[in-house]
């Protein structure tokens, strides 16, 4: 006569191959979930220049979120968006006008609307070193100013000295919008 618990050893084995697709399935679900989030939610952009900083620092990583309505980005939003003159490339900049703004600078003060923005949105470099002017910029930073058509924005970076803006680049698409900072 069989003895009870070898019988249900017996019924209770699990075959090989099932055991491996309840662990390769919810492994191989979890990385592609991993690389869905990774690129087409929060898009990691290594830091090339000196251009934001001092929010971002050169050489660091910085986290944006594609998942975004153009109508709740507001000003001081850092963005991250395709170039105008070079749709292979992109540029990190903070918005400064939303579409009917008028915006200029002058003595290197941001207006908005005739109103000074506030300096503090534009993060200063902990050092008191001055950099070099770089052709093509003055000592007051002067620019005339700028009325922001519909489903556009126009973006300064918070290095002025050295980055890339709408100062050069002009006002950008709505539809040049990548992503915002996490």
């Amino acid at each position: 006569m069989r003895s009870t618990t070898s019988m249900s050893k017996a019924k209770n084995k699990v075959p090989f191959k099932t055991r491996l697709l309840t662990f390769a399935i919810p492994l191989f679900v979890g990385l592609i979930a991993a690389v869905v989030v990774k690129y087409y939610v929060f898009t990691p952009v290594h830091i090339p220049n000196q251009f934001m900083e001092p929010t971002l620092k050169i050489g660091s990583t910085a986290y944006f979120n594609r998942l975004f309505r153009s109508k709740h980005l507001g000003i001081g939003d850092v963005v991250l968006v395709r170039s105008p003159l070079d749709p292979n490339s992109v540029l990190i900049a903070r918005i400064v006008g939303k579409p009917g703004d008028t915006i200029y600078v002058q003595k290197r003060m941001v207006f908005r609307n005739d109103t000074l923005l506030d300096p503090t949105s534009f993060p200063e470099s902990s050092s008191n070193e001055i950099p070099m002017i770089p052709p093509g910029k003055t000592e007051s930073d002067d620019m005339p100013k700028v009325t922001v058509p519909e489903k556009s924005f126009f973006l300064l970076a918070d290095n002025r000295e050295l980055g890339v803006d709408s100062r050069t680049l002009g006002v950008v698409q709505e539809s040049h919008v990548i992503a915002t900072l996490w």
